[in-house]
């Protein structure tokens, strides 16, 4: 069939961002809030100086048992950075000071993306070809959009898509399949008419046939699964996506 719209996945399918395991994931953020246990000691004078305290109090709170991973709800970075500082009795967190948290939490993540070789040109080709091209990306710890679109400007692909949909900024994760029909909304197409890329089978796979949508699976390391979603098409790299969108 024709498509007329891609909603692609961002990190470990266009981008590469730093480890993509849950261990990772996790030493990641405990390491953050360690670094950044100063900044919360000046907004909040109850955090004492045992940083390793802090960073398993802390961890129970912003990543709560990490049930909220794949609940299909969001809890938006700057919330979850009030939810931390009103335990230490700081109700009041500005947005300036929010803001000022999730820059420097983010950081070092947008500081090691890399493109993958074939992103760009296959992106432009899609985008010669008149298909629509959504974003539809479950961010780190719900972080703003606005940091995601940083690194696409930095790898020269944010001016390629016409809508962006990440969990820092609706209320939904994939595999919410309201997340994928927000992005057919925004792009006025019809949910069946769209094709899913992305990496994950649990979020982008099961997302797509949650919302009526055919997907493209982008196993990239060859990994074989015996169970779970299945995608429509899989690929080894986003060249395999040009294939699927040729008629016949």
């Amino acid at each position: 069939m024709a498509f007329r719209a891609v909603l692609f996945d961002l990190g470990q399918t266009l981008l590469e961002y730093p480890g993509n395991t849950h261990e990772f994931w996790r030493e990641f953020l405990e390491q953050r809030l360690a670094a950044m246990h100063p900044l919360f000691q000046e907004m909040a004078g109850a955090i004492d100086g045992d940083t390793q305290s802090f960073v398993e109090r802390a961890m129970d709170i912003v990543w709560p048992e990490r049930k909220i991973n794949m609940s299909g709800k969001s809890w938006h970075f700057g919330e979850r950075m009030r939810a931390l500082l009103a335990v230490y009795g700081q109700v009041e967190c500005t947005e300036g000071e929010c803001e000022a948290l999730t820059d420097a939490f983010y950081k070092p993540i947008g500081e090691t993306t890399s493109r993958y070789p074939e992103t760009l040109g296959v992106l432009e080709a899609l985008r010669q070809s008149g298909t629509r091209m959504a974003i539809i990306s479950n961010a780190p710890w719900d972080v703003p959009g606005r940091l995601l679109r940083s690194d696409m400007r930095r790898w020269e692909i944010e001016a390629l898509f016409d809508v962006f949909v990440t969990s820092g900024e609706v209320p939904w994760r994939k595999p919410h399949p309201e997340f994928m029909w927000a992005a057919a909304r925004e792009l006025g197409v019809e949910p069946e008419t769209c094709l899913v890329v992305g990496d994950s089978l649990k979020a982008d796979i099961a997302g797509a046939r949650a919302a009526g949508m055919r997907s493209v699976w982008v196993n990239r390391d060859g990994v074989e699964v015996e169970e779970g979603p299945e995608a429509d098409w899989t690929v080894g790299d986003l060249q395999g996506v040009m294939d699927v969108m040729r008629p016949g």
